[in-house]
């Protein structure tokens, strides 16, 4: 056996499926999802077909033609990270019917009750697939490795519509028999009942498959774009004016990338639990109701998931080792698209915050420095506990270092090559230094390759950006140290990511007097903006303000976005840290922990495992 994916049991001398049908019941009185996946492979095929799975129960595999039953076998132990491998035995099928329920622990689904909703009126569900998720949802190959294309039939309660990562064709009434056999007609027919389907014609690997159901409304912003909310008309009256330039990024990062392949790009605003800023799913990304921030600056996410659609879901990275590629390569493009759409400056902004990024990472990974590499070894390694801003950042130093070396107009000839020549496919990091070297002859000997991507820390030629307003934030941080606050005619223009830099450059040794004056002037605590309320909140930690206490909690229990309950749980508990504070973040995790998305406990365990005893 031979794996393509360390991060699953996809064997490389079985075929890749094409194309999978899936009929889905969203059954939300069980937390569960019963259905039937339709597996297509490209040829008829005899011998072992092996799928991922994690907790998800497999009640019958039936051939499509003759109905009869397939042999198949499920490992009785479960691996840790990469779930349960499903061996079926084909003999000469092109397809194979797979009838399945999802687990309530699914690690992809988010079940949340009327009240967990910003409406409080309607149930809601959603999936995150990123990195190996997709496999609680649906048995597959669950590598970006294996590109599927996919329709979907979800059955679901009225009054509650769905959206997907895909087009959608019709919402009609259930048809007697297209549920079977996994859903009896009593089931998928019942009267309160609808059926939306949907269909993906694009291949795209496994993780960027994405559902959501409950009481969403929407409203056009282009003739391509269109948002859509869960949570009334006040939540999407606010995405829209805060995304309503989206139509024109778009004409931007054709005008930079190529054409534009998902015909549409939507956004989805889900419930506050959402787990990430926000997911690329193509022709409908997610995002976080945080990103919300009244002065349209909240679409800088957007433009991130914009960026994907050619860094990341167009070319896609082949396994999880090569994740910079979707990063870095992302990172890079949505810097280039907020230099036209928003300034140069804000792009050096973005830049300068992704540097202080990047360096804490070095910290944090002092003592594993493997994951500070572009190229990683991931073996035995969940992918969710050594997520950080590496791929991100030293990514995209590396390619702004190219950038440099070859000037910009020769650099974007090669990206438009590179997007033209790889669309549609995943590849590894050896594919791209090979296209790399071949298109730009001699670059080897420019750049040192091997040390940015195999070396670990920071290569000698990355660079700090150089900006104005970027160095004046860095000074007056460094005033602060000495008692100097910044004057209110200092910060009269200053936006949320001017905030945000600044405090995070601010030193963790500051006195807590310090910390609650400069509160009381700015009301930083008190910011509707969260990336400048939680990097206060870390630093009123770090200073033992006590006072700030009970914002911690309101605020670790109102958000499910991991970029916020990393630093405050790690800041709760890390280091030094007292008894007191090691207990509140115990007991606030113990209260919240429900609220948050499976994905986001883990994370939280994992960082309480690594500090409390």
């Amino acid at each position: 056996m031979s794996l393509v994916d360390p991060h699953s049991f996809t064997d490389s001398s079985e075929p890749f499926s094409t194309h999978i049908a899936l009929n889905l019941f969203l059954d939300f009185s069980s937390s569960t999802i019963i259905g039937s996946a339709l597996i297509f492979l490209p040829t008829s095929y005899s011998g072992n077909l092996t799928l991922d799975s994690r907790a998800i129960s497999i009640s019958a595999v039936i051939d499509p033609d003759s109905l009869s039953p397939v042999p198949f076998a499920i490992s009785s132990s479960a691996d840790p990270i990469k779930g349960s491998p499903i061996t079926i035995t084909l003999s000469s099928h092109s397809s194979v019917l797979i009838v399945f329920s999802t687990s309530p622990s699914s690690s992809a689904l988010q079940w949340l009750s009327p009240a967990q909703t910003s409406s409080g009126s309607h149930p809601f569900v959603y999936t995150q697939c990123q990195s190996i998720h997709a496999r609680s949802v649906f048995p597959c190959q669950d590598t970006p490795a294996a590109r599927i294309r996919y329709s979907a039939r979800i059955n679901l309660p009225l009054p509650l519509s769905a959206v997907m990562s895909a087009s959608k064709l019709a919402r009609r009434d259930p048809i007697a028999g297209e549920g079977s056999p996994g859903v009896p007609d009593s089931l998928w027919c019942s009267k309160d009942r609808i059926v939306e389907c949907f269909s993906m014609d694009q291949p795209i690997p496994p993780y960027l498959f994405a559902l959501a159901a409950g009481e969403i409304s929407g409203r056009d912003l282009g003739p391509r774009t269109r948002v859509y909310a869960e949570g009334g008309s006040e939540v999407l009256d606010a995405a829209a004016r805060e995304f309503r330039g989206v139509e024109e990024m778009v004409r931007v990062g054709e005008a930079l990338f190529g054409p534009y392949e998902w015909e549409r790009f939507d956004v989805l605003v889900l419930p506050p639990s959402f787990p990430y800023g926000g997911m690329e799913n193509p022709r409908m990304v997610f995002l976080t109701p945080t990103v919300i921030k009244g002065d349209a600056s909240g679409a800088q996410v957007v433009i991130h998931e914009l960026a994907h659609s050619w860094t990341g879901n167009l070319i896609t990275n082949k396994t999880n080792e090569d994740f910079w590629l979707n990063e870095g390569f992302t990172t890079y493009a949505e810097r280039r698209i907020v230099e036209v759409v928003q300034g140069k400056d804000r792009a050096d902004l973005n830049i300068g915050i992704g540097w202080k990024g990047l360096n804490d990472e070095m910290e944090r990974f002092k003592d594993n420095m493997e994951f500070t590499k572009l190229k990683t070894k991931q073996e035995g390694v969940d992918p969710d506990d050594v997520y950080s801003q590496v791929p991100y950042e030293k990514g995209f130093q590396f390619l702004w270092r190219i950038e440099r070396q070859i000037g910009r107009p020769a650099f974007d000839e090669f990206l438009k090559k590179y997007i033209a020549t790889f669309k549609f496919q995943s590849i590894d990091t050896e594919t791209f230094l090979e296209f790399l070297k071949a298109t730009l002859p001699g670059i080897e000997n420019q750049i040192n390759l091997q040390i940015w991507i195999e070396g670990t820390g920071i290569p000698p030629d990355a660079m700090e950006p150089e900006s104005a307003i970027y160095t004046k934030l860095l000074s007056l941080a460094q005033e602060f140290k000495l008692g100097k606050m910044p004057s209110e005619d200092e910060v009269a223009d200053w936006n949320g990511q001017q905030w945000e830099l600044y405090l995070e450059n601010l030193p963790n040794s500051v006195e807590a007097s310090q910390v609650a004056a400069l509160d009381a002037r700015y009301r930083l605590s008190e910011s509707q903006d969260w990336e400048v309320k939680v990097a206060f909140l870390k630093l009123a930690i770090s200073a033992g303000c006590k006072e700030y206490f009970g914002e911690v909690e309101r605020s670790l229990k109102q958000v499910g976005r991991m970029k916020y309950l990393r630093p405050l749980y790690t800041t709760l508990v890390e280091g030094h840290a007292k008894e007191e504070e090691k207990m509140l973040a115990k007991r606030i995790f113990a209260e919240a922990r429900e609220f948050y998305h499976p994905i986001a406990r883990g994370v939280v365990e994992s960082i309480f495992s690594k500090h409390i005893c």
